[in-house]
Parts: structure tokens; C-alpha cells; sequence
């Protein structure tokens, strides 16, 4: 049977610009998500306009279960698609390079914006190459993110999150409210300290300059961000140049060292590829990762019945953070289009070659032709000793050659964060409301506030039981 396409002449798309945002619609509707009438929202507003609403960002799922089932190749107004099921986005981001191709253009919403530095810095990071120079580049990125490295940097990861866990539980045992967003912030940014030799201050510089570059990925990217995008572009290169230039041969053993003394035979790295790795690397392990913390311990909080599965026993956490990455998908959909080479099928239905195609994450993990009972959080799908154990890879960090390179390091850091939190989490309460970020891709949890004792008489109104 072939999945229906469903088309949307959107008036936001229509009148897209600056004064777009001031009026596009909030969904915070009383209604339930999974009661709401999809259809006729998604009819006067374009679908990322709907997924960067907190609303719908503190809850996806009906959203995505609507386009999943009742629109799996949706298509919109200015013809780009977004496949929504499991085995049409898993077939997309494992797409040889002559059926499907990632391409800056791909996020060009005019012709005009390549000539933007950040676009330009975007284009040429490893997610937007292609063979057979993604091929050289991800070689490099290998050497450094083996799982033995990242192994090897657990018990560095341990002793900065047990120092934060100690920090926090001195606040909150004082009878004070704490932000647990700091605490996601703080792992990430230690981190990228240790491995790029700079101080936490630098970093925290150089990760509010990766989050101004990355916004041309945002369909609703304004003219205002795009210029602050392309400012934070011109002085991050300036900064990691002049780095470059004072690292290169000087015997340290930081990863910008490595980078700039690369050989020939060992990748031959041009001053254009190190600048764009070190912004990837940042950007994977700066902000995102950030949010991604957050995000894991949100869920947690609403949510308490499996916390036992954090009590230190084999593969716990790594099954426990697995099932997050499947349920809380940060990454809604990838911000990187796939482009048609040639004609595809994808759902029952044949996508032009050219078309620009986006894979929807957060419908593909959880869907029920993937996963058995996928509404149900049940970290025991991926526990090697559970007879449920599912062959299914989780998509959060993508498949294919375009999977994200620090993907060892992101679930490592989780792991350890709820191994050292575990003990305080039974009496941790939320304190006021979450604050989402507002972008249409990330899922961005950038005020956490909790305190110990009795919890909260309500919840935040975009909060998800």
C-alpha cells in the first residue's frame, strides 16, 4: 500500500522573512497533544514553524505519530519532503553517494546566503561533505574518537562530574534551588577544556559562537541571526587560526596540536579542515551535548520508575541512557537535508531526483514497526542480559556514514553522569518550570530547576508525564 504524501500550502512560508517569527502562532493549546487536530494546524503553519513551539518541543510524539501514520512523505510548500518512518529514515541516512547526497545547498534558502561565512563554515564541516572527501576527513575524526580513547577519558569524566554532583548536592542540601542545566553545561565544557588544552573560559566563548553558526540550519532562521551568525563565524576562525599557528610543532598533546601537525599520509589537513573540525567538534560536544544532559535528566524527573536501573549493575547505564536516546531523541530531525542524485523511493512513493529530503528522528524511534511498544520507557530493549533485547539501532545520533563522530563520547558522558547522580535523584524534585530553547531541530532544555524535599504542587504547563 502506498504511504500518502501530504502537501501543505503554508501562509508562513508564503510570508516567510523577519516578521515571520513575530507571527507565527503559539501552540499551546489546552487540548492534549494526541487529541489535537494536526491536519488542520500543519494547513496554516509550516511544520518547523510547529516543532519549535515549546509546546510541542516538550512533547513531539503525538506530532510525530500523526505524520508518522497518517503522512509518512510529507511534503512542503516550497517542495522539500520529511520522511517520518522508521525504515524510510534509516534508508535515507544509509543512501549510497550516487542515490543520495548531503549538499550546502541543501540549506541555502536563497542563492544569496552562500555568500554568508557561516554558511560557508557549515558547508564545509564532515556532515556536509560527501565521499571521497568525507572519507579522508572521517579517518582523522576516527583516530581520535576510537571507543578505546573515549574509554580511556572515562575516569577524567568521573572525577568533573563528581565534582559538580559535590557542588550541587552542597547548594541543594542548604535548602537552596539549583539549575541542572548547569550541571549539563558544566560536563561539556570541562571536557572540550581538557581535550582542546583551553580554559573553560575560552569555551564557554567559542560554544556560544558555535550556537550563533549553527543557525542557518534552522528553517526559521531570521536576517538578525544570520548576521550574528556570521560574525561569531569571522571571529571564531580568527581565534582557532591563531591557535593553529601557535600549536603546530609544539610537542603538546591536546587535539588542536594533533590536528595541526597532521601529516600528509595521515590525512593532510589544510587550515580550512582543521578550523572546520575543531567547529565540529565543538559544536557536537559544546551545546548539543548540553542539552542532551539536560534533556536526559528532564525525562528522568518526570519520570522515576526505572531509576533502579542506575544502581551500578552491568550495563545499566548504558541501557538506561540507550532508551533515553531512543524516547527524548534530541535531534527532532536531521538539520542537514539529503538530496536526491537520482529518482527514490521512499514510503510507496517516488521522490524526484533534486529533491531535498529530511529524515523526522523523533518519529522513526518510535515507531511501532521498529520497536515493540515503543510509548513505553523500558531501558531493558537494550540490555544484552534482557530476552526483549531489539535489533533495531536508535537513530539519535544517526546511520550511515554522516553518524555522528563523537557519538562513543556523547552516550560515555551520559553514562557517567547518571552513574554519579543516581544517589540524589530519588529526592530531587522540579522547582518551577522548564524552560525550552527555541529552535526547530534540537530539542533544548536551557533552564532546569530543581530542588530536594517535596516536589512542586504543579508542573510546567509544556511538561510531559
Amino acid at each position: 500500500m502506498r504511504a500518502p504524501v501530504y502537501v501543505v500550502l503554508s501562509r508562513w512560508e508564503k510570508g516567510r522573512g523577519d516578521s515571520s517569527m513575530a507571527a507565527k502562532p503559539h501552540f499551546a493549546a489546552s487540548a492534549s497533544g494526541a487529541s489535537r487536530d494536526w491536519r488542520t494546524v500543519l494547513a496554516s503553519s509550516d511544520v518547523y514553524a510547529v516543532l519549535s513551539d515549546p509546546a510541542v518541543m516538550a512533547d513531539p510524539l503525538p506530532l510525530a505519530a500523526w505524520l508518522r501514520e497518517n503522512a509518512p512523505v510529507y511534503r512542503r510548500a516550497n517542495g522539500e519532503y520529511l520522511v517520518s518512518r522508521y525504515e524510510d529514515v534509516s534508508r535515507l541516512f544509509r543512501a549510497p553517494p550516487d542515490h543520495i547526497r548531503v549538499q550546502a545547498a541543501g540549506i541555502l534558502r536563497s542563492g544569496a546566503m552562500e555568500q554568508h561565512p557561516s554558511v560557508r563554515r557549515l558547508a564545509d564541516t564532515i556532515g556536509l561533505r560527501n565521499p571521497p572527501e568525507h572519507t579522508r576527513l572521517n579517518r582523522v575524526y576516527l583516530r581520535y574518537f576510537t571507543a578505546a580513547r573515549v574509554s580511556a577519558l572515562r575516569e577524567r569524566t568521573r572525577v568533573i562530574v563528581a565534582d559538580s554532583v559535590r557542588e550541587l548536592t552542597a547548594r541543594l542540601t542548604a535548602g537552596q534551588q539549583a539549575d541542572l542545566h548547569e550541571l549539563a553545561t558544566a560536563l561539556p565544557t570541562h571536557m572540550m577544556s581538557l581535550l582542546l588544552d583551553l580554559p573553560p573560559a575560552d569555551i564557554s566563548w567559542l560554544n556560544t559562537c558555535v550556537w550563533r553558526i549553527e543557525q542557518p540550519f534552522d528553517p526559521t532562521l531570521t536576517d538578525a541571526r544570520l548576521s550574528d551568525a556570521d560574525r561569531s563565524s569571522a571571529e571564531l576562525d580568527a581565534f582557532v587560526t591563531d591557535l593553529v599557528a601557535r600549536r603546530r610543532g609544539s610537542g603538546g598533546s591536546d587535539l588542536i596540536t594533533a590536528l595541526a601537525d597532521t601529516r600528509d599520509d595521515e590525512g593532510g589537513l589544510s587550515q580550512n579542515d582543521i578550523i572546520a573540525m575543531v567547529f565540529t567538534i565543538l559544536a557536537g560536544g559544546g551545546p548539543t551535548m548540553a542539552w542532551v544532559i539536560a534533556l536526559a535528566l528532564w525525562r528522568t524527573l518526570v519520570r522515576r520508575e526505572h531509576v533502579d536501573r542506575l544502581d551500578g549493575s552491568p550495563g545499566g547505564a548504558a541501557a538506561y541512557v540507550e532508551e533515553l536516546l531512543r524516547f527524548e531523541s534530541p535531534a527532532m530531525y536531521s538539520p542537514i537535508p539529503r538530496v536526491a542524485v537520482r529518482d527514490i523511493e521512499l514510503g510507496g512513493e517516488v521522490l524526484p531526483a533534486g529533491s531535498r529530503i529530511y529524515g523526522l528522528i523523533t518519529g522513526a524511534n518510535h515507531d511501532p514497526r521498529a520497536f515493540q511498544d515503543p510509548g513505553v520507557f523500558d531501558p531493558s530493549r537494550f540490555d544484552p542480559s534482557s530476552r526483549r533485547r531489539v535489533a533495531a539501532p536508535v537513530l539519535a545520533y544517526g546511520t550511515g556514514i554522516h553518524r555522528c563522530v563523537g557519538a562513543h563520547l556523547a552516550s560515555m558522558e551520559l553514562e557517567v553522569v547518571f552513574e554519579e547522580i543516581h544517589a540524589l535523584l530519588p529526592d530531587l524534585h522540579l522547582e518551577g518550570p522548564v524552560t525550552w530553547g527555541r529552535t526547530s531541530y534540537s530539542r533544548s532544555v536551557t533552564a532546569l530547576p530543581v530542588r530536594l524535599g517535596t516536589p512542586a504542587p504543579a508542573r510546567s504547563e509544556h511538561e510531559r508525564p
